[in-house]
């Protein structure tokens, strides 16, 4: 069975350049690796864990770096 959505990460990307933090600063900080990293810019499922991460990094929510996009 095919999903409707998917996730984006445009959130995320915008908070980077909101931050003025590179791509390499973010995999570096919040312990993730480059091909995780390409994965979410891909807009391709990782784990919660990583999302957590991120969160945990920029002591932020979920809803603050991902989205639910219809197709």
């Amino acid at each position: 069975m095919s999903s409707d959505s998917y996730f984006s990460y445009k959130k995320l990307f915008k908070k980077l350049i909101d931050e003025e933090m590179s791509n390499k600063e973010l995999m570096d900080r919040a312990n993730i690796s480059r091909s995780t990293f390409y994965k979410i810019k891909n807009s391709e499922n990782v784990t919660t864990d990583t999302l957590l991460r991120i969160c945990d990094y920029f002591d932020c929510d979920i809803s603050d770096i991902v989205e639910r996009v219809k197709k």
